[in-house]
């Protein structure tokens, strides 16, 4: 059985490897936006249904990214509140 403070360390350890995550997903998400940045300025020139589904596409990784941003960050935060907890 592991000690408290093995437990806490561990916890610790998640929640940067959490924090590292977090700062991964941003720079997929900031990358998505010059992907769809490129796909808007090619809409302008043709409607077709194949860039208009690459665009909804890549909002929806967005989206998913966000809500992975957020999902990430809550679980690091729960790590870091409960290694508190543990003192």
């Amino acid at each position: 059985m592991a000690s408290i403070e093995e437990v806490k360390a561990a916890l610790v350890q998640a929640a940067e490897q959490g924090n590292a995550t977090l700062h991964q997903i941003r720079s997929a998400a900031e990358q998505t936006e010059q992907v769809l940045a490129r796909l808007r300025g090619v809409a302008a020139g043709t409607n077709h249904a194949k860039v208009l589904e690459a665009i909804q596409l890549a909002e929806q990784s967005r989206q998913r990214l966000h809500e992975a941003a957020t999902l990430i960050q809550g679980s690091a935060t729960a790590a870091r509140e409960y290694a508190g907890i543990l003192g």
